[in-house]
């Protein structure tokens, strides 16, 4: 059996070869004299040439095989030519291990050019120790093809695949205070509270009074109170002392206005050296009555309550302040870059079940009629299947499955439609259910235990259907049998580390810190204007809690240093932390606006060892058209706090899915409702103050995931290929056990063999053993920081420009025509591979079954005398025995061998299978 891997060899580049200009042409025409004596062999051939390899098929029990069978391969670089080989090796193929025969080297100096190159042959060499014989005969030449660019114009096809040369996580030195994550940032703060016995303006008037707080050109107001002499704000202020620094400011005013006159009522001043500094475990500052003096240093009338405080970021006064910090950006953006905590709403299955329909049609009750229902629930809209029958009477017994938020402010729109024609749909009836009256589905309610309902359907004026003979059917009296319930055994989520969220009150394993240090080399955006600038700002999502962090105007280099905390259900999740640029600061006026996507990273919490900090700086690493690009770095702080280890260990076992989701499946995978999820976050988010733009919403749920990719699927193969290295390995030393070609490991493996088997007892706790002294040896060399993305694994850095290219095509297509028969050709090929493998997985399976079903009765029956006589014998047979002698029989000297392919392979081999019933 021939199996070919769909990404292996010559295959992974099999219409890769239309987007070069020259190929090399290999004709594997025959072979001779492989062999001194008169046995049969069965050979084949593998051609190398510039990493690329073709094998040939294998010739069955011959002395001198014939294949004319022809490659391509690709000339990538015409200048390295000479000095590259082609090698041809030719195995001898027994029982599907290949013994090498001889081989033979030609160099690239040597190829022709012309395409009437004779056929010749080449003496077959052996490796240093062995010696060879034999003639391989082959046809090489250069072949010229004329470049992609006269046949498929595209300008993507020639640009290079570039990769960062830096893109590896960096560990940064922690310099933080007990108990934080993050630097600090030092602020001034000034809290004002309340006045009291301001003046009046006359007679008649009374102050409308606001405050001024003035740190030489930073400054800031309260609210104006209208006619107040004791007024209230309670408003506070934080400036930057990096900015006060910077303008070398000694002293704070605060001045109190009266709004009416703008006139100074007094003012209360402060020298910086005189303000107290409070630590971060330190009582709030109790606020003060303070005399208001004039411009003249005298006592005037009135009294100002406030409080001021050296402090930094983490002080509880800060998330609600005013800060310094906005003043580079306009009153109508100040809005926008604020931080903010967003709690998204718990989201719900919507189940509608859709039984039956009844009406009463007042023509023929017998006309055929093809109908359908049709469900819509906000922006989600499905469909039942048609049936056509009867006007009166439909079953469907069909189940709907929508996805709903709190609060439920959507309706669950039920129409009833008869189909008449391409474009002719007519609405039979309908019903109008808002969800928040929706039964609830909770405490393991089953299924049969819900209630049935029957609704009355509002017929519209124009429900006549037409039969097809000109007739008109007019209904009346609709009604349709249905039950509907908002399900909360079942979790609808939006991406990976939600699930946990749906599980009704899962034990608490800890508590997940994330400080958001900054950003560094952040490229420009160039706005409409022309300008280049930068408006960063971070998003962190963790289950249902999404937090931002405030806007750094015009900066490449943000210093954010924001700590948030997560509680952690379950460490099988992942935190997303996201970098975008905020175009509304520039452009919210025009309306419009269109952020940017920076970069983002992945961590997750099971790679994070308890109570250890994590302080790493991470790549942005995205990917484009012409490769992967390197968009600066963010600096992140980590730390998962344990609470409890027995919850710890208990998570381990127990289901990551709500219980439901295994007792009683639903018809349809959760995981295809992930779509509408994103969308009602994403517009939930938008609603939000400050709101956060649909495109940033997706690009954190990974929304295109899910979308075709050439480069994903080789990345997947070759995932398989290296999660499957060990048993390979393994069957590779064990082939070469089995040779003899170093008899003392032949001999000591066989000593080994043999112990075990007197030994029994010992192989499960010695294979235990070895398994934790493993453990123990790679603990020396376990990972120092969380998981990242990996351009080799991505294979970014090898992907073809034409594979990215089609990546990022739209959906449909926007390609030209030609291009696009290309790229379908090409999926076509691929397709075709992974047809014949499965095909031949089939064949394997359907040969095994055929043992017994007396599909072919002469083998049938040999497979049964066998069984019969292997269970007598093995009934008077010590199985050590058994054992014994069947490892030593796979393990005998190549002397001892047959050449020829084994009588259970022989067997195998000419049992049937259903191939040839394929039409």
């Amino acid at each position: 059996m021939k199996v070919v891997l769909p990404f292996a060899g010559h295959n992974q580049v099999i219409f890769e070869e239309i987007m070069f200009r020259q190929k090399l042409f290999v004709e594997v025409v025959s072979a001779n004299d492989l062999s001194d004596s008169l046995e049969l062999l069965s050979p084949c051939v593998q051609l190398r040439f510039a990493d690329q390899s073709f094998t040939t098929s294998v010739k069955r029990k011959v002395r001198c095989p014939v294949w004319f069978e022809k490659t391509l391969f690709d000339v990538l670089d015409k200048e390295r030519l000479p000095s590259l080989a082609l090698e041809a090796y030719v195995y001898n193929v027994i029982d599907g291990c290949q013994f090498f025969l001889g081989k033979i080297r030609i160099s690239g100096a040597s190829f022709s050019d012309s395409s009437d190159e004779i056929v010749k042959d080449y003496q077959l060499k052996g490796r240093m120790f062995k010696r060879s014989k034999g003639v391989l005969l082959l046809r090489v030449f250069l072949k010229n093809e004329a470049p992609v660019s006269q046949v498929i114009p595209s300008p993507v096809l020639g640009l290079p695949v570039q990769a960062p040369a830096d893109a590896v996580v960096k560990y940064v030195q922690p310099n933080f205070e007990d108990g934080m994550i993050v630097g600090r940032i030092c602020y001034l703060f000034v809290r004002v509270v309340k006045a009291r016995c301001l003046p009046d303006v006359d007679v008649d008037q009374k102050p409308d009074p606001y405050v001024e707080v003035n740190a030489g050109n930073l400054r800031s107001i309260t609210n104006s109170v209208p006619e107040e002499q004791n007024p209230e704000w309670n408003s506070t202020f934080a400036f930057s002392r990096r900015q006060l620094d910077n303008a070398q400011i000694t002293r704070i005013y605060v001045v109190v206005y009266d709004g009416f006159t703008d006139d100074s009522v007094g003012l209360i001043s402060f020298d910086l050296s005189d303000i107290p500094e409070r630590s971060r475990n330190d009582k709030p500052v109790v606020p003060k009555w303070h005399q208001l003096i004039d411009q003249s240093g005298r006592t005037a009338q009135g009294e100002l309550m406030l409080s001021v405080w050296k402090g930094m970021q983490s002080d509880e006064a800060f998330c609600d302040s005013w800060k310094s910090d906005w003043l580079e950006a306009s009153g109508v953006v100040r809005p926008h870059i604020v931080p903010k905590v967003y709690n998204l709403p718990r989201l719900w299955c919507l189940r509608v079940h859709i039984v039956e329909f009844k009406c009463i049609a007042l023509a023929c009750g017998s006309k055929i009629v093809e109908s359908y229902v049709t469900v819509v629930v906000g922006c989600q809209r499905k469909t039942t299947k048609r049936m056509k029958k009867p006007l009166a009477h439909y079953v469907w017994d069909e189940e709907l499955t929508f996805v709903a938020a709190e609060p439920f402010e959507d309706d669950l729109q039920i129409s009833i439609q008869a189909h008449l024609g391409p474009g002719r749909d007519k609405v039979l009836g309908r019903i109008i259910i808002p969800v928040q009256t929706v039964q609830r589905r909770v405490g393991g309610l089953s299924s049969a235990e819900l209630e049935h309902q029957w609704h009355d359907l509002q017929v519209p004026p124009n429900a006549a259907v037409a039969n097809g003979a000109g007739d008109e059917l007019t209904v009346s009296s609709c009604r349709v049998h249905l039950t509907t319930c908002l399900d909360s055994e079942y979790g609808a989520h939006y991406g990976s580390g939600d699930h946990t969220d749906e599980i009704a009150n899962p034990p608490l394993v800890g508590l997940l810190e994330v400080g958001i240090i900054g950003a560094r080399g952040l490229p420009p955006i160039k706005r409409k204007n022309g300008r280049l600038s930068s408006h960063p700002y971070c998003v962190a999502r963790y289950g249902r809690k999404w937090v931002r962090t405030r806007t750094i105007i015009n900066s490449r280099d943000p210093l954010f240093q924001e700590q948030y905390s997560w509680d952690v259900y379950d460490t099988a999740t992942v935190l997303i932390v996201g970098v975008f640029d905020n175009a509304q600061v520039e452009e919210s006026s025009s309306g419009g606006y269109k952020g940017v996507n920076i970069g983002k990273i992945r961590i997750h919490l099971s790679d994070l060892q308890p109570g250890r900090i994590y302080c790493h700086a991470y790549p942005l690493l995205v990917l484009q058209p012409s490769g992967v690009k390197k968009m600066g770095e963010l600096c992140l702080s980590v730390r998962f706090t344990s609470k409890s280890l027995t919850n710890m260990v208990r998570m381990y076992g127990s289901p990551n899915l709500p219980k439901m989701h295994h007792r009683d499946p639903l018809q349809i995978l959760i995981e295809g409702l992930q779509f509408h999820a994103v969308q009602i976050v994403a517009f939930r988010l938008s609603q939000m103050d400050p709101p956060l733009r649909k495109e940033a919403v997706e690009y954190m749920c990974d929304v295109q995931s899910h979308l075709w990719s050439m480069r994903k699927s080789k990345v997947n193969f070759y995932r398989i290929m290296s999660a499957l290295s060990i048993v390979i390995t393994f069957w590779q030393r064990f082939l070469y056990v089995c040779s003899w070609e170093n008899p003392a490991i032949t001999l000591l493996v066989h000593a080994v063999f043999l112990l075990a088997l007197m030994f029994h007892r010992f192989i499960l706790p010695s294979t235990l053993l070895f398994t934790f002294f493993s453990i123990v040896w790679n603990y020396r060399h376990r990972p120092t920081h969380p998981s990242h993305v990996d351009i080799k694994i991505s294979l970014t850095d090898t992907v073809h420009p034409d594979e990215l290219d089609e990546e990022f095509d739209t959906f449909p297509t926007s390609r030209s025509s030609g291009l696009t028969m290309m790229r379908y050709d090409r999926l076509r090929c691929l397709a075709s591979r992974i047809q014949t493998v499965m095909g031949d997985v089939a064949s394997c399976g359907e040969r095994i079954t055929a043992l017994t079903t007396w599909r072919d009765p002469t083998a049938t029956a040999v497979f049964g005398l066998f069984t019969l006589a292997a269970a007598v014998i093995m009934c008077f047979t010590p199985w050590k025995i058994l054992v014994a002698m069947v490892g030593l029989y796979i393990m005998r000297h190549p002397k001892l061998q047959r050449k020829m392919p084994s009588f259970v392979w022989n067997f195998y081999r000419r049992l049937s299978h259903k191939a040839d019933s394929v039409l």
